[in-house]
């Protein structure tokens, strides 16, 4: 079944297309990008995806649910950005637990503190725990920023222009952990870049220009 899937998908910001008539389809387990120029549509497809935009037309739908409808919060799916968001005065482990103890979620001090070490450890900053964010290298921050992301078990990981602060090796390396957060056994990763090399790393990729018009897919199993 496919993770997620967009049915001629449309949205305008006033005169503008940004996204036109978009079908797609992306499968459990693989790690997707977006790629194109500024202002081609890519950024706009993940919010829409995500919730934070909604579609003049089209069907959205996650796990074969149609979310149209639905808030960012219900959607299951995490955001990591370019830019880190992370609140400068916390320790790392504070940075993480913060999202879990609001209280819609209401999970025991316990549970926190286990989700916190399980992220911590998949993305590699467990010996960071306790050292404040403003005290970290840049790649040191994106891999909070995707801790963070991960403490919420999210079924879609959704990833715009992560790399862009960061230098090649430390790109490589987070975006060799994107992928690999995209195989768990359910989910899957969307990536928005403009960098060729950053879409080589991906199962397919589809390529978005002038504002999502002729939209080309590559990889092993195209559907277009």
């Amino acid at each position: 079944m496919a993770a997620v899937t967009l049915d001629r998908v449309s949205k305008q910001f006033g005169a503008v297309h940004a996204v036109r008539e978009l079908t797609l389809a992306i499968h459990d387990r693989e790690f997707f990008v977006l790629l194109g120029p500024t202002g081609a549509g890519k950024t706009t497809t993940l919010r829409c995806i995500a919730g934070l935009e909604q579609p003049q037309s089209g069907d959205i739908r996650i796990a074969g649910e149609r979310v149209n409808d639905w808030s960012a919060a219900q959607r299951d799916v995490a955001l990591v950005f370019q830019q880190y968001s992370l609140y400068p005065n916390y320790t790392v482990r504070e940075n993480l637990a913060f999202p879990l103890k609001s209280r819609l979620r209401n999970l025991p001090a316990a549970e926190i503190e286990s989700r916190v070490a399980r992220a911590a450890a998949t993305v590699r900053i467990s010996h960071l725990l306790d050292r404040r964010t403003d005290r970290l290298s840049g790649g040191e921050m994106q891999r909070v920023s995707i801790a963070r992301a991960l403490v919420h078990r999210p079924l879609l990981m959704l990833a715009d222009e992560p790399t862009g602060n960061l230098d090649e090796e430390t790109a490589a390396q987070v975006l060799a952990l994107l992928r690999e957060q995209a195989k768990r056994e359910s989910g899957a990763g969307i990536l928005v870049t403009h960098s060729a090399r950053a879409a080589a790393t991906a199962d397919r990729v589809l390529v978005l220009t002038s504002a999502g018009l002729h939209p080309q897919l590559r990889g092993e199993s195209s559907e277009r």
